[in-house]
């Protein structure tokens, strides 16, 4: 443990769960039942602005300032640095749903801010660490806010849909990025609590099942850019399937007892299936609405993915293991069966699905935040992510890989 009360995972988790919550309970739910939305337009680019880079942006700030400590042998950051970052972003989320009496420029401002801010801070501390490798992160930081960047000055400048032309392409980023923390994160977790009941724990993946979904979907981004959208859509469907291949050694059946380890499983399912879907309505469109086919990825996958890493800070027993709570579980639950309903929704056109959908998003996760109260007091843990016990039964390279 360490002391002080402020850490990254304390202040930026609850901010992007609370605006996953308002950013759906404003648009659709609010629009269509109050009459009340956000003061942008139009309402579809604010929704898609605020959850890729207001929702996902801070998630991912809360994480890799989560696991910079482990990266670079420092304490986590605290004080003016992570006060001014929340500041921003809060100002950026305030400046949207009101963007009718806020200037266009400040609205840039603001939101490429955050990304600027967070983007030093982990640069920063990588360089002068000596640790290079991890300034992949720092791409992706980088990228995120560039193409917040591009998105919302498209649509301030009148083309908003050169805003959702550019989705595609920052969800295949996206994904890369979910690929590199999961299928490093997933085997080390589950090779960690399945050394307790004497399980071979070697599930880490090899450097080619590491590399082989990345160069596949670096290969989908050149190709979109320069038109080729066939081969993008066919190496969307290769990279997919790579990862599903690397995912057949991690023993889901095998831990089906504990729910940490089934939310993480489940969600990064997601991100492969997404990603087939994606290709095989690119390459035949008549199928399925490809704006229907990204929210498996969206919801199912990222949404997934960040409450099934950040949940574990809320999960420390006293004895130093990780137990998830029922916030927890139900939230998971409801994200996973939200998925499934706004999948259906253009298959089953008669029912209300999307609305079911964006209902139980909110209810989900609205039990979340409850179940995450726990992890808002008491001391800072380190590491956060990973039980003390568990951790000492693998190795060293297991831990750091589960951190980061």
């Amino acid at each position: 443990m360490i002391s002080g009360r402020v850490a990254p995972y304390r202040i930026l988790f609850p901010a992007s769960f609370l605006c996953a919550l308002f950013t759906v309970a404003l648009w659709p739910l609010g629009d269509w039942y109050l009459g009340f939305g956000p003061a942008f337009e139009p309402e579809i680019v604010w929704h898609v602005h605020e959850l890729l880079f207001g929702f996902t942006g801070a998630a991912i700030g809360g994480y890799l300032l989560t696991a910079l400590p482990a990266w670079t042998n420092r304490p986590p950051l605290q004080g003016g640095a992570l006060i001014t970052l929340l500041a921003l972003w809060a100002v950026a989320r305030i400046g949207m749903a009101l963007a009718d009496f806020v200037p266009p420029g400040l609205l840039v401002i603001v939101n490429a801010g955050y990304f600027v801010l967070l983007a030093g801070i982990i640069g920063l501390q990588l360089i002068s660490s000596g640790n290079y490798q991890k300034l992949v992160y720092l791409g992706a930081v980088v990228g995120l806010g560039v193409a917040e960047f591009l998105f919302l000055s498209a649509t301030l400048a009148g083309a908003p849909s050169m805003s959702l032309d550019l989705v595609d392409i920052l969800l295949i980023g996206l994904a890369m990025l979910m690929i590199s923390i999961g299928i490093r994160a997933i085997p080390a977790f589950t090779s960690n609590w399945l050394a307790l009941d004497g399980f071979d724990a070697t599930l880490v993946p090899n450097t080619w099942q590491r590399t082989t979904p990345q160069a596949l979907l670096g290969l989908v981004l050149v190709a979109r850019l320069v038109g080729w959208l066939d081969l993008a859509n066919i190496a969307m469907i290769f990279a997919a399937m790579a990862v599903l291949w690397t995912m057949r050694r991690w023993r889901t059946l095998a831990i089906i007892r504990n729910p940490l380890l089934v939310a993480l499983h489940l969600a990064f399912f997601w991100v492969p299936f997404g990603l087939i879907a994606m290709g095989v309505t690119g390459l035949a469109p008549s199928l399925y609405p490809m704006a229907d086919a990204l929210h498996a990825i969206t919801i199912g996958g990222m949404a997934g993915m960040i409450m099934a890493i950040a949940g574990r800070a809320a999960a420390h027993t006293t004895e130093g293991d990780l137990k998830a709570n029922w916030g927890f579980i139900l939230g998971v639950l409801m994200i996973w069966i939200s998925t499934c309903a706004r999948i259906a929704a253009p298959v089953f056109s008669g029912h209300p699905l999307v609305v079911c959908a964006a209902v139980l998003w909110c209810l989900g996760w609205t039990a979340f935040l409850i179940g995450f109260v726990p992890a808002l007091s008491g001391p800072l843990r380190r590491p956060v992510l990973s039980g003390r016990r568990r951790q000492a039964l693998v190795s060293k390279s297991h831990i750091k890989r589960a951190e980061g």
